[in-house]
């Protein structure tokens, strides 16, 4: 699995596959924060206008409560009864006037503050009065309204003086803000509603539509939030705005934000549905691109793999016209490059091989592929034989070492010369060497050039000649040289052919060469005829040799004449 992962197609695949999630996933995150951005802001915007609302609402049922008390204030009865201090006859009135202003209590308080008559709690006569603060303002002759906290309830109190028309006494009529009243602001505004008192670093929350775990989670977070914020109850986030509603009391009012997202949920999920078509669509079309981009790329490969064992034939075809098909088209050209420099080393490794047997001019004509010259056909020609006197009594009694050092000085020596001077070697024989001139490809002067190189090679081995002795090794040279027609040709079987001339002139020269004294270069009559001008000689006269009926008149070469230089 891990190889296969490795392959160029399957990275190609998650490349393609991962930055096109990475796209998809990008735009969702964003539109989902986008979304949830959004949401905050309508909620906070709704949050912003109930709490106004709320304001608005609570001060116009204080402004009904305040007007319903100052009419009751006026009531004859109650002032009666006050006046006289009837107690029982007073709390009868308020809870009369009571039922028909709607308040949730009455209370009376004396001027000196205590608590007179409470509809609410009967048995407080004579406490003080719960709000203080509102009778000071009352007797100021102001406005007092407040939410106040009495005992574990909230309640918005109205104060207004008993008239008589001094004030006699205090008039306070409320209504309670409990979980009832909570949860009809929830029923109009959708929202969920708490009433919480702060003083002195405690919360107490008094009234809300919340639970008893997110009333507690409510009344410990709120100290932390400013006027509006973020709050996560147990069931998820809520947008949270605290509005002040009395001296020491806040509504706060919060809406879940999942139940705000809830509209855009279905647009989120068709979001993701897009998203994964995308990445399903994604991954085929990475797929096939990755198919077409890996095949050609496979393709040069196995093509690369065949030009590393050697095959340069080898064609890549890539039908792209893309930089694909361009590489490809370089491979190929690339290939055609390889093919012909292994086809030039070849020719040179070629020609190396021909330039060991033939002159430098014959290897190149055969190394361009004219392999007529190799033909068998009839020529005259000159054949030189050469080889050291006194060679065979020295190999036996030598060491093979310095023998084939000795033979390879020797050869370093005269071989040389042979293409020096554009002979054809014939072959080697040990000590021997067989040269001839004028084949296969024919030269004006052959015996001049075979008498030169006669000439040169007896100068050449004299150096080695004199070493040889100095080392205690009895040698010397000896050279024949003869020119006649003769049958010239390739010979041999398949992977191993030698050029050779056969015919009565190759006898005769290696019989000169056989009868040569060490520096001695026996030539034939029609040689010495063909080079008279060129070389001082003297007649040895006619030698009988061996496998010849007569004797044959043989010329010694002494060396060669002067010759006069050419003037400038």
């Amino acid at each position: 699995m891990a190889v296969h992962f490795r392959s160029f197609r399957s990275r190609l695949v998650v490349v393609f596959l991962g930055l096109f999630a990475l796209i998809q996933a990008t735009g969702y995150f964003a539109v989902t924060a986008f979304v949830r951005a959004s949401a905050r802001h309508t909620v906070d915007d709704e949050l912003r206008l109930a709490s106004t609302l709320f304001a608005r609402q609570l001060d116009v049922r204080t402004q009904q409560l305040v007007a319903a008390t100052r009419l009751l204030s006026g009531d004859f009865a109650l002032k009666t009864a006050v006046a006289t201090a009837d107690h029982a006859t007073t709390a009868s009135v308020l809870e009369n006037h009571r039922q028909r202003v709607d308040a949730d209590v009455l209370m009376l308080a004396a001027l000196d503050g205590h608590v007179v008559a409470d509809t609410q709690r009967p048995a407080h006569h004579g406490v003080p009065f719960p709000a203080p603060r509102l009778l000071a303002e009352a007797e100021a002759g102001r406005d007092a309204s407040d939410v106040v906290a009495i005992g574990s309830n909230l309640y918005r109190l109205a104060v207004v003086p008993l008239l008589a028309p001094e004030p006699i006494a205090w008039l306070a009529a409320g209504f309670a803000i409990d979980d009832r009243a909570a949860a009809d602001l929830r029923r109009l505004s959708g929202l969920h509603v708490s009433f919480v008192a702060r003083r002195d670093g405690d919360v107490v929350v008094h009234a809300s539509t919340l639970g008893a775990a997110d009333r507690r989670t409510l009344a410990s977070g709120l100290l932390a939030l400013g006027a509006a914020g973020l709050l996560e109850l147990d069931g998820g986030e809520h947008l949270v705005r605290i509005e002040p509603v009395g001296r020491d009391v806040v509504v706060v009012l919060q809406r879940p934000l999942a139940e705000a997202l809830a509209p855009y949920d279905r647009m989120l999920l068709i979001l993701l549905a897009v998203a994964a078509a995308g990445v399903l669509l994604a991954l085929l079309g990475a797929a096939l691109v990755a198919r077409r981009v890996s095949r050609p790329v496979l393709t040069l490969a196995r093509g690369a793999r065949r030009v590393a064992a050697g095959d340069f034939d080898v064609a890549v075809k890539v039908p792209q016209r893309d930089e694909l098909g361009e590489l490809a088209r370089t491979f190929n050209e690339m290939v055609g490059g390889l093919r012909e420099r292994e086809r030039v080393r070849d020719e040179l490794e070629r020609t190396a091989k021909l330039k060991r047997f033939f002159s430098p001019q014959l290897a190149d004509a055969l190394s361009a592929g004219d392999e007529s010259l190799l033909a068998s056909h009839r020529r005259q020609i000159t054949v030189v034989f050469c080889d050291l006197r006194g060679f065979t009594a020295f190999a036996e009694a030598a060491d093979p070492e310095e023998v084939m050092r000795l033979l390879h000085e020797y050869h370093a020596t005269i071989g040389p010369l042979v293409f020096a001077n554009e002979g054809t070697l014939e072959r080697f024989t040990g000590d021997g060497l067989m040269v001839f001139f004028n084949d296969p490809v024919p030269c004006p002067d052959p015996a001049a050039r075979a008498v030169r190189m006669a000439v040169a090679m007896r100068d050449a081995v004299a150096t080695l000649l004199a070493e040889w002795r100095r080392r205690g090794h009895a040698l010397g040279f000896g050279t024949g040289i003869a020119m006649g027609d003769a049958t010239i040709g390739r010979i041999g079987f398949e992977g191993r052919f030698d050029y050779a001339a056969i015919g009565t002139v190759t006898n005769l020269s290696a019989r000169l060469c056989q009868e040569a004294r060490d520096g001695q270069i026996l030539v034939s009559e029609p040689v010495h005829a063909e080079v008279e001008s060129l070389v001082e000689a003297k007649n040895v006269g006619p030698l009988p040799l061996r496998g010849f009926a007569r004797p044959i008149v043989v010329f010694d070469v002494l060396g060669l004449r002067p010759q006069p230089t050419e003037p400038p």
